[in-house]
């Protein structure tokens, strides 16, 4: 009987052995590279309709299984027209009696009380999101390069009865919300407000006395505008995840060798942001070289958000242009392809949350938890069958000025249009997210 106990005792000494081994292994195991695949949507057959996808400086907007395109400027470089158009998104909810391509002309409806007409004029460059089942429009640039003003209304597409509102929105006294065109948008829908964040408000874009640093929120609840502290630089992209702002800048002192990481905690509600000091901007500078790589900061690329799943949460920033503005000459412009992920902090009582702090405070020098580390994202092929996938290219190539939104119930990205490295104007739409089998176990897969 001795023998007996004493083998079940190194039995069991042996297995919870193994089983701290393999959660060791599992905590220390880097979170990343992304595993990620592209998919190339369905494209229109029709030349007509190709030719009124195709755009620049327009904006997407993912509600339910659709997204919703608006605005820009097409092939000939002349505004769009305030017509929306819906692309059908993959999804397990699907019928299979969907069109893959609406178009819902402007119709323009008047009050009938004060004759005001309800539909956007065309503009570029303007700000969307979705609030609900309806797409919000705010600001752009008119056809004469102009900021549209507007007396800071929102303008609201109805994707269930497909008709224009809009609403109104008081300033505090004495600020005035200046007309803008290339700033961001983001609703929160828990806090039920809209936070609007930098753009430029003269018609010389490539002025640095035009770029704006201001931050708004809007109350849907009081029809209102107040500031927030403006960010320490003007940025280049943004993104909005669990309460927080984020935007990407380059760096003042070393553009060529350093980018910036901005972000705003705009907190879990409105008592917390009106006690004093509580809203600050926080700061990342993070190099650029061969050693620590890292996305060189660039225009008209997009920055969205994609959840990975058990509250690991990252930044996908991909495509764009170089900002520098020396070289944003014809022949020397710099076109990016790639796909970078930012790890962002994890939050609340969650397994990504608990690795971390294990990571940070018991595992050994070197093993950390990677908030805030970029890494490029590793392409792996696309699992085919993919509902209304095209069979064309694996790859959209180097483009800019396209438009983005997150898809996939926060697990993927979907793009569209934008211009490539020859000047072309695209007319396609491509979906992004995790690769087949990968979900968020840390790389312990």
């Amino acid at each position: 009987m001795a023998e007996v106990a004493a083998g079940a005792l190194v039995a069991e000494q042996v297995v919870a052995t193994g089983v701290e081994v393999g959660a060791a292994v599992a905590v220390a195991a880097p979170t990343q590279p992304l595993k990620v695949s592209l998919t190339q949507l369905a494209m229109a057959t029709s030349e007509d309709t190709k030719r009124g996808l195709a755009r620049t400086n327009h904006t997407i907007t993912t509600i339910g299984n659709k997204v919703y395109i608006f605005g820009g400027e097409d092939v000939d470089g002349k505004l769009c027209n305030s017509d929306v158009h819906a692309i059908l998104l993959p999804s397990k909810d699907n019928t299979g009696t969907e069109t893959l391509h609406d178009h819902y002309p402007a119709f323009p409806l008047i009050d009938a009380q004060t004759g005001e007409t309800y539909i956007p004029a065309p503009r570029t460059r303007h700000a969307a999101c979705a609030w609900g089942n309806s797409v919000v429009i705010h600001g752009g640039r008119d056809e004469h390069g102009n900021p549209i003003e507007e007396e800071n209304c929102l303008w609201l597409w109805d994707t269930e009865h497909m008709k224009w509102t809009r609403l109104h929105g008081e300033t505090q006294l004495g600020v005035k919300l200046a007309p803008r065109y290339g700033h961001h948008i983001f609703v929160d829908d828990r806090q039920k407000f809209l936070v609007l964040h930098g753009g430029h408000t003269s018609a010389d874009s490539s002025s640095s006395s035009g770029a704006e640093t201001e931050t708004w929120l809007y109350s849907f609840d009081r029809n209102a505008w107040t500031t927030l502290p403006s960010s320490p630089s003007p940025p280049l992209a943004a993104s909005y995840t669990d309460n927080i702002l984020y935007t990407i800048s380059t760096s003042p002192s070393s553009p060529n060798l350093s980018g910036v990481i901005n972000y705003l905690d705009l907190l879990k509600s409105t008592t917390e942001r009106e006690k004093p000091g509580a809203l600050t901007w926080q700061s990342i500078t993070y190099p650029i070289n061969p050693l620590t790589p890292g996305p060189k900061p660039r225009i008209g690329g997009a920055l969205v958000p994609i959840h990975t799943g058990y509250g690991r949460s990252y930044l996908i920033y991909m495509f764009g242009v170089s900002s520098d503005a020396t070289a944003i000459v014809l022949e020397e412009e710099k076109f990016y392809a790639d796909i970078w992920s930012l790890q962002l902090p994890s939050q609340g009582f969650t397994a990504a949350a608990a690795k971390d702090v294990i990571r940070d405070k018991l595992m050994p020098k070197g093993v950390e938890s990677g908030k805030f580390s970029w890494a490029e994202a590793e392409l792996v092929p696309t699992e085919k069958g993919m509902e209304h996938e095209s069979e064309g290219k694996v790859h959209p190539g180097p483009r800019a000025l396209l438009a983005a939104s997150g898809c996939l119930d926060g697990k993927g990205v979907v793009l569209w249009g934008g211009v490539n490295a020859k000047g072309e104007k695209e007319a396609d739409g491509w979906v992004l997210g995790l690769a087949f089998g990968y979900a968020d176990n840390d790389r312990f897969e």
